[in-house]
């Protein structure tokens, strides 16, 4: 007896950032145990996991791989997995920012707010930037990307035994750049160019290329009201224990 659920949805990005466009359709069943088991497993890197389980779910495999979907689309695919999973109804704790009292609010994941591509909206890949003047052709992060600016910061601190550098800053720079001038660089010429980077540059880069990245996918903000003063405020949307681990009612 078939007892997962399936649902087709439609990516934010309609399949339109990549190299090569592709159908934006996907079917997801629901999680099963081995999926669960999956996901408890303690591996190196939550996104590459959960990029796993995603593929393990789609009815059919997408033209690339999960692990390297821009963000908005693999987080529309994580929330899209529990809604078919699990249901719509979030259980999230949140600190009213008026009273500042720690309550409980329920989110209808439906009801979240999707930025779906629209080339007139979403801008340009290029920026110039205000100092050095260098023009960046930027790019859409990805799990693969985040993974990789986590590896390099760790071993970055293990060389030079310093625990005080933020290395993040550095690679997380560098994961925004595709180009400079419309040059490609290699790894070592592009670290060098960013360490050399005036900080009003590097974070112009940083400003642009996080809003780059939210105009594509899931908001990040709900709006909820504290059950103590009564108070409607818009807070940032947390995955937290509920979310993968819902309280069932039986």
């Amino acid at each position: 007896m078939e007892t997962t659920i399936r649902e087709t949805f439609v990516l934010p990005s309609k399949g339109k950032v990549y190299g090569e466009p592709f159908d934006p359709h996907v079917t997801l069943r629901s999680m099963t145990t081995l999926e669960e088991m999956k996901r408890l497993s303690h591996g190196d890197s939550e996104y590459r996991t959960m990029a796993t389980i995603i593929e393990d779910c789609l009815e059919k495999p997408l033209p690339i791989s999960v692990y390297d979907l821009c963000l908005g689309d693999y987080q529309f695919l994580l929330h899209k997995l529990r809604v078919v999973t699990y249901g719509t109804e979030y259980n999230m704790t949140m600190q009213c920012p008026v009273c500042g009292e720690i309550v409980s609010t329920t989110v209808d994941l439906d009801d979240l707010e999707v930025h779906e591509f629209d080339e007139e909206t979403f801008g340009s890949m290029e920026l110039e930037l205000p100092v050095s003047k260098k023009t960046i052709t930027l790019t859409l992060q990805t799990p693969r990307m985040l993974d990789k600016v986590k590896e390099q910061a760790k071993e970055a601190r293990r060389k030079t035994k310093d625990e005080y550098l933020n290395f993040e800053v550095l690679y997380g720079t560098m994961a925004f750049i595709a180009k400079v001038d419309g040059k490609r660089l290699d790894e070592i010429q592009l670290e060098t160019f960013v360490r050399r980077l005036p900080m009003k540059d590097v974070y112009a880069i940083i400003q642009k290329g996080d809003a780059l990245n939210r105009k594509v996918g899931m908001d990040a903000e709900v709006t909820a009201e504290c059950k103590e003063c009564g108070a409607e405020s818009v807070v940032p949307f947390r995955v937290q224990s509920e979310f993968y681990g819902p309280t069932i009612s039986l």
